[in-house]
């Protein structure tokens, strides 16, 4: 079995797979099993509630004082406003856009430099939240409470597009995303697979944070190949997008050598790494900074996962179908 272990495992074991209402091994088995799995994996309704409480009052809070007159907007972005994100709930992101002629340009610059807007970010979150942990990120401003991560994202708006600027404050330098791009792919990719793409990223998502460091990846790099692989390729059932998004990962190992043949953009070598185009469509890379060997552990454990998947698909018993299911997906 992969390593790492949900708690709801030894629940689910008792009340779905022994339950009457599987009365033989069969395809629909599984997918019952992978569906009460990923209701499993949703953040509660606890932790939602928290979180919108937590994310509306800082937004109020930075809405006030010089900050707040330098504050054009704020939006929700992330996993949490795309219902990605899995339980537990750990973080909601906030972009803040700004009105830039509040801030001194930089010297070979019209707009300011994100060091600096990034600096009175964090001393306005702090003086907000003086018994609370914010620290300064590449690109945003974590605050630290008691029951989740804020991350505040100052942007700088792109009249008439979907794309922002992100201030990047290890280049200094404004980066172009569209958290408003991200979210139309994944609502397509969503819509040609029934419904079933959104449930199935939440698993795989899952499936990631039990990996070792050594081949665990960020996130959004699962939800972005997951979106890629399934608008490409869609399928109509939970069971086959998270067979799916296997063997799309699954498929490079077959390269010679595993120099990285492309597919739809996207490559995973055991030689150069992973490199997963953006979908917004930027040129970036959000899979950067992997190297070959962390790639070939990721691949490694995506073909034990789909081995073990259809050693479900294939087993005599219902539990011996379940183990499968459960030690695939990092939950045994």
């Amino acid at each position: 079995a992969l390593s790492g272990s949900h708690p709801e495992c030894p629940r689910l074991c008792r009340g779905m797979v022994t339950d009457s209402t599987y009365p033989g091994l069969n395809v629909r088995n599984i997918e019952g099993l992978l569906r009460g799995m990923a209701s499993k994996v949703e953040p509660t309704a606890t932790q939602k509630k928290a979180a919108s409480a937590s994310h509306k009052y800082l937004r109020d809070l930075m809405d006030t004082g010089g900050i707040g007159n330098r504050i054009l907007r704020s939006f929700l972005s992330g996993s949490y406003v795309r219902g990605t994100a899995v339980n537990p709930l750990g973080d909601v992101d906030i972009i803040f856009l700004i009105d830039e002629s509040k801030w001194a340009t930089g010297f070979f610059s019209t707009r300011p430099e994100p060091s600096v807007v990034l600096r009175s970010f964090a001393d306005a979150v702090r003086y907000r939240y003086e018994k609370s942990s914010a620290f300064t990120q590449r690109r945003s401003i974590r605050l630290e409470l008691s029951h989740i991560d804020i991350d505040c994202v100052p942007a700088i708006e792109i009249p008439g597009s979907d794309y922002i600027w992100v201030g990047d404050r290890k280049d200094d330098a404004w980066i172009k995303s569209s958290p408003q791009l991200h979210h139309t792919a994944l609502t397509k990719a969503n819509q040609l697979c029934d419904g079933w793409a959104v449930p199935a990223i939440k698993l795989l998502k899952a499936w990631n944070r039990s990996l070792p460091a050594t081949a665990q990846v960020r996130s959004f790099v699962i939800e972005t190949i997951a979106v890629t692989a399934l608008t490409a390729a869609p399928q109509k059932t939970l069971q086959d997008c998270v067979l799916g998004f296997f063997d799309f990962v699954v498929q490079f190992r077959s390269d010679f050598l595993q120099i990285g043949n492309p597919r739809l953009g996207i490559t995973i070598s055991g030689v150069f790494g992973m490199t997963v185009p953006d979908l917004a469509r930027t040129g970036g890379n959000v899979a950067s900074g992997i190297s070959g060997d962390h790639a070939t552990s990721f691949m490694d454990r995506a073909n034990r996962s789909r081995e073990l998947l259809h050693g479900g698909l294939h087993a005599r018993t219902e539990d011996s179908a379940a183990k499968h299911v459960f030690a695939a997906l990092g939950w045994a």
